[in-house]
């Protein structure tokens, strides 16, 4: 993805006051299906094979007790928290690269040449926060850009560290860390009053 990025980026980069810098794609079919592609094509594996997983799991209930039987480092709980991020993954990725391609769809430049591309190349455009206040859909562009990857470790934090065994050993770090710090102090400042 990164060298189609180079391949049909129109200028060096964008600065966008307030967010910080974005590419510059020029976007022609090239970009919709080297840029774009990708992520729906993913999305659609993981989509089958969560869609998959989940039937499986279902449909084959009592054979998925005797597996969790033989497999001690697989449990119901993690399972289901599996089958759980595979649902959440689908509706992330999918969906959000299928609307981010229909999007770019709609302003598909024409391909010229490559010279007529990568023209002023080192070309670096500027936006006020005022850009984004005018145009709604450049400000949710960015956003989700922005913040989506910091949900999407949220969801699956929530799905992986927040489990009973994650909790206790949460504790135990802490208490190690306490312990430590404890008598870091103690050999700095000498024995508590």
């Amino acid at each position: 993805v990164a060298v189609v990025s180079y391949c049909v980026q129109s200028h060096r980069y964008n600065i966008v006051e307030n967010f910080g810098c974005s590419g510059s794609p020029w976007m022609d079919v090239y970009a919709i299906l080297g840029i774009h592609g990708p992520p729906v094509l993913l999305g659609t594996i993981s989509f089958i094979c969560g869609a998959v997983a989940i039937y499986n799991f279902i449909a084959q209930r009592r054979w998925f007790q005797v597996v969790l039987q033989q497999n001690s480092s697989l449990n119901t709980s993690r399972f289901v928290r599996l089958i759980g991020v595979a649902g959440v993954n689908i509706v992330i990725s999918l969906l959000f690269a299928i609307r981010e391609t229909v999007l770019t769809a709609h302003s598909v430049y024409p391909t010229v040449s490559w010279d007529y591309i990568h023209y002023d190349f080192d070309l670096v455009f500027t936006y006020d926060s005022a850009f984004l206040l005018g145009d709604p859909q450049a400000w949710v562009e960015l956003n989700l850009s922005r913040w989506l990857p910091c949900v999407a470790s949220f969801i699956y934090f929530a799905f992986f560290g927040m489990h009973e065994d994650m909790l206790s050993y949460y504790t135990y770090v802490w208490a190690r860390l306490s312990q430590a710090l404890l008598q870091t102090k103690e050999r700095i400042f000498g024995q508590p009053l």
